[in-house]
């Protein structure tokens, strides 16, 4: 009996305690703070600003159509009444404190409504199934990111990127590579060693929306550069235009003043080694002189010559007349020389980047000479002459394109001391233009007039007959430059069109085999893999094997027709593919075996 009552007591207790505990559940529940009641006894010891106030109301797609909180409300026990209600892992970090700020958000989704409560300075991030509030100067947060640049150089991009990264971000780079190719020289001493041989990279140090923030700066800036393919063409034009007229006299029956030569003959009688009579002719070079002649009574008139009017040795019209002892030689000569140089390079360079094309001739002299005891260097250097283009274009977004442009066009010859001379027509200009616009640089003018008059004084200038005593020699000589310029903006390799580039030099080497003579070697090889083509494509193998033959007996390495040759076999006669290999195999170990024995 007493166990009975003993046992009713303790289950009206047991009871009683349940009760109580069931009650308070309640009354937590109804309140609104039971997610409060999920945090560790240390906080819940220590009771922050409630949330009892706040309401929130989301739909079914996970957005929070409205949400309202307590003005003044902890951010802590914010950030524990959104984790509670979405069901999220919300971690704040010990420096996370204060109140916030908003007090109401509509039709937002999770990530908008902490964006929005936590303000510019706490970021958050999300590490797998866990979310990290931190303060923005929380180092911890601070993560590493690795990019590869495809198109600008890692110490470029460290210049953009800067201004986007925190006081505490740090960037790493890779060795700058190497720019520029060696000119002038036959093979560079440089090698690569153990430098970078992957693309620029760069690592940055920082946090996370930092990195976010750099990586869309290298997403904008490390883009393929646009091209510029420029169709340059440079002519120059040089026309001379030449008179000659000149009339030489003599009064002196046709003798020169400077005398003339003549012969003394005489014979005098002997004998042979044999006896018998035999006279011996002694000639002797006479010279004379006209004013000696006149003197000794040989010759008649006046002693009055003019000469070196007429070019007795050159070409052109040349007329001698002769009466009593009056001579008359007229030389009269008009030259015409047009000379055109024209030059038309294409030239494709990157945006920004430096293009240059020379066609000409490098003209070495001696610069300077060192002489010792017992040896003598010289100094050996060369003017460029020619044709050479130098431009540097800067594409805009607006399809035109402003360019830094240098055409030269120079002649050089040398002194009779070794020192070159040098003519050019040069200019610097900075123009812009359309893609696909042709510019004409011109003006480069030069017009050179020069008269020269020989003539006999007074005599020459007497009118009419001040001819026969006087020479003219007019020269004009007239020179142009013209450039022109077509720019096009290359976006892919295909606009430049190579392929039909390709077609137009194997036209013109076609036609030039065509020039060849039709007994050369060449020539008959061409002909003959010509042939053998045209049988193959008609089906008859024999027939092109045959010519191929031939063709190769002209020009055995001719490798057009091995590979045609190789290829008919191996459709025809496929167990003959393999001897053909075999003797080509040989061929060249007979070779290598050659060198191994000549060493």
């Amino acid at each position: 009996m007493y166990k009975d009552r003993y046992y009713k007591g303790k289950i009206r207790k047991d009871t009683f305690l349940w009760l109580v505990a069931a009650g308070l559940i309640a009354a937590i529940t109804v309140g609104g703070v039971g997610e409060a009641s999920l945090e560790n006894n240390e906080e819940t010891s220590t009771p922050k600003a409630d949330v009892s106030s706040s309401t929130i109301n989301i739909s079914a797609d996970g957005t929070i159509q409205s949400i309202s909180f307590k003005r003044d409300a902890e951010i802590r026990d914010v950030l524990r009444f959104l984790g509670a209600k979405y069901n999220k892992n919300i971690v704040p970090s010990p420096k996370i404190e204060g109140t916030i700020t908003v007090t109401n958000l509509y039709n937002v989704t999770f990530e908008q409504a902490m964006d929005a409560i936590l303000g510019d300075n706490i970021q958050w991030e999300q590490r797998g199934n866990i979310i990290d509030v931190f303060t923005k100067e929380d180092k911890n947060r601070m993560r590493y990111k690795v990019f590869t640049l495809s198109y600008i150089s890692a110490d470029e991009a460290k210049k953009l990127i800067a201004p986007v990264l925190s006081d505490q971000g740090q960037i790493g780079t890779s060795t700058a590579a190497e720019t520029g190719v060696p000119t002038g020289e036959s093979i560079s001493q440089s090698s690569g060693g153990v430098t970078m041989a992957v693309q620029d990279t760069i690592v940055i140090y920082d946090y996370p929306e930092r990195i976010a923030q750099a990586a869309e700066v290298i997403k904008a800036v490390d883009i393929k550069p646009k091209q510029v393919l420029i169709e340059a063409t440079i002519l120059s034009v040089l026309l001379t235009e030449g008179m000659k007229f000149g009339v030489d006299l003599n009064f002196e029956g046709g003798l020169p003043l400077t005398g003339f030569k003549d012969t003394l003959t005489t014979t005098v009688a002997g004998v042979d080694v044999h006896g018998n009579p035999s006279d011996t002719i002694i000639s002797e070079d006479l010279s004379f002189n006209t004013l000696e002649q006149i003197h000794a009574g040989l010759g008649d008139g006046n002693p009055i010559e003019t000469s070196g009017f007429a070019d007795v040795g050159g070409s052109g019209l040349r007329i001698g007349v002769r009466s009593g002892n009056v001579a008359a030689f007229i030389t009269a000569l008009e030259t015409v020389t047009d000379t055109t140089v024209l030059a038309n390079p294409k030239i494709l360079a990157v945006n920004k980047q430096l293009g240059q094309v020379y066609i000409g001739t490098k003209i070495g002299y001696v610069s300077q000479t060192n002489q010792t005891q017992t040896s003598t260097t010289q100094q050996v250097e060369f003017l460029d002459t020619g044709t050479k283009l130098s431009f540097r274009p800067y594409i805009g977004d607006d399809g035109y394109i402003r360019m830094d442009i240098l055409p030269k066009d120079s002649s050089g010859t040398l002194k009779a001391n070794d020192i070159p001379d040098e003519t050019s027509t040069e200019l610097a200009t900075n123009v812009v233009v359309r893609d696909g616009e042709t510019i004409v640089i011109g003006g480069l003018f030069r017009d050179v007039t020069v008269t020269t008059r020989s003539q006999v004084p007074l005599l020459g200038d007497l009118p009419l007959v001040g001819a026969a005593f006087r020479s003219t020699l007019d020269t004009v000589q007239r020179q142009e430059v013209i450039v022109l310029l077509t720019p096009h903006i290359i976006e892919e390799s295909a606009d430049t069109m190579a392929s039909a580039r390709i077609d137009d030099i194997r036209q013109k080497r076609a036609g030039a085999k065509e020039e060849l003579h039709i007994l050369s070697r060449a020539k008959q090889a061409e002909d003959r893999y010509a042939q053998a083509a045209k049988y193959y494509l008609e089906g008859f193998n024999e027939a092109a094997i045959e010519q191929l033959d031939q063709a190769l007996r002209h020009r055995p390495t001719y490798l057009e027709a091995l590979r045609l040759k190789e290829r008919i076999i191996k459709e025809t006669r496929p167990e003959d593919a393999r001897s053909i290999e075999s003797m080509i195999i040989e061929s060249v170990e007979r070779k290598d075996s050659e060198v191994w024995l000549r060493r």
